[in-house]
């Protein structure tokens, strides 16, 4: 009897201990496949790609991406100044204008400002660059020749002249007098772009941004000329100047040697890309309305991170986008954030500092620069 119990007795250890190993090897299982569902998870966090604007290369959301942009013809007479919203633009040119004044347009895409303006008239060199974004032109009248290359290139847009009251309307809190207060938003464009029936998305084919932790392929594109600042004389009696910020790793606008700030914030205008593009320019039209070259090919100066290069443009024709490459033929990179591209004349002077090709004979740390 007492044999028969000691059997039981081993016989139930052994049961238990089955169990119990059993029960062990089920939880080693579930956190092994636990600790690998949660790898599996951390991997595709890390993986997963930030969605990124295509015009500014920040951080944006999958939403925008497609978003079509609206080109803006901004005002930039002495009795214009400040512009609102320049701070919300991806990207902002400036071309010349007749009267010894630029004119810029700013391209809203990933941004959707309250307040724009002031808005003036279109020119062909500004709405043969609108086209090549594939942007809803947003403008207050025109040249006879910018009237022209509107319905001539096919550009969907939106005029002042047409749409005062509604689209554009007059900013009385600006203090400024006609035709210096028009003004207008984004959601105002946007319900006209409905009413006529233009499309609001885009297939929009990104700039080439360095999405690298510490700008490696901005650095090695740079290399190590150095440049602080630039000014550009568009004409005798317009000067415009290009500032590295180091603390910002951006640039002061510094316009007849006044600050450029944004009207709607009070803040300075501080773009993270400067691109001087040299295009010849003429007098063809009425009043000195200007014609620019900006079909074809030509140099220009490129300036990010404090450093200067020399760069080379080609547009082939008004649809294709224009192709900024370094002098040894590889594609531009920019660094993350706005830009700003002045298309000036070759023949218009530049200063920059420091100069990088001092003679032994000379103690100046300024360059005159002629494309």
């Amino acid at each position: 009897m007492n044999l028969l119990r000691k059997r039981l007795v081993s016989i139930g250890i052994i049961a238990l201990l089955t169990v119990s190993l059993c029960a062990c090897k089920d939880l080693r299982s579930k956190n092994k496949n636990n600790n690998t569902e949660t790898e599996v998870k951390q991997t595709e966090t890390i993986e997963k790609e930030v969605p990124k604007s295509p015009f500014t290369g920040l951080e944006t959301t999958e939403d925008s991406l497609n978003i079509r942009p609206f080109a803006v013809m901004l005002d930039n007479h002495f009795d214009a100044v400040p512009q609102s919203a320049l701070n919300l633009a991806d990207i902002i040119y400036e071309f010349k204008a007749e009267g010894e004044f630029t004119r810029y347009m700013a391209i809203f895409q990933s941004k959707s400002p309250e307040v724009i303006g002031p808005v003036r008239s279109a020119r062909p060199y500004f709405v043969d660059t609108a086209k090549e974004y594939k942007a809803i032109y947003a403008h207050w009248g025109g040249s006879e020749a910018g009237y022209a290359e509107i319905p001539k290139i096919g550009l969907n847009d939106l005029d002042g002249i047409a749409l005062e009251g509604i689209t554009f309307y007059r900013n009385k809190e600006v203090n400024k007098k006609r035709p210096h207060d028009g003004y207008t938003s984004t959601e105002l464009m946007k319900t006209q772009a409905e009413k006529y029936k233009y499309t609001l998305t885009n297939e929009n084919q990104s700039l080439n941004f360095d999405q690298s932790e510490n700008l490696d392929e901005i650095n090695a594109q740079m290399g190590e000329d150095i440049c602080n600042s630039l000014t550009l004389n568009f004409f005798k009696t317009y000067k415009e100047q290009y500032v590295y910020d180091e603390g910002l790793n951006k640039y002061t606008i510094i316009r007849n040697d006044k600050t450029v700030i944004d009207e709607a914030d009070g803040k300075n205008v501080n773009p993270s890309n400067i691109i001087i593009e040299f295009a010849t320019s003429k007098v063809t039209g009425p009043l000195g309305t200007l014609t620019i070259d900006i079909i074809g090919q030509g140099k220009g100066l490129f300036l990010t991170n404090g450093k200067i290069i020399e760069i080379n443009w080609e547009k082939t024709d008004v649809d294709s986008r224009t192709k900024f490459t370094t002098a040894d033929g590889k594609d531009l990179i920019l660094t993350p954030g706005q830009s700003w591209i002045s298309v000036a004349d070759p023949t218009d002077s530049i200063l920059r500092e420091p100069d990088n090709t001092q003679s032994e004979n000379s103690n100046s740390d300024k360059e005159q620069v002629n494309m």
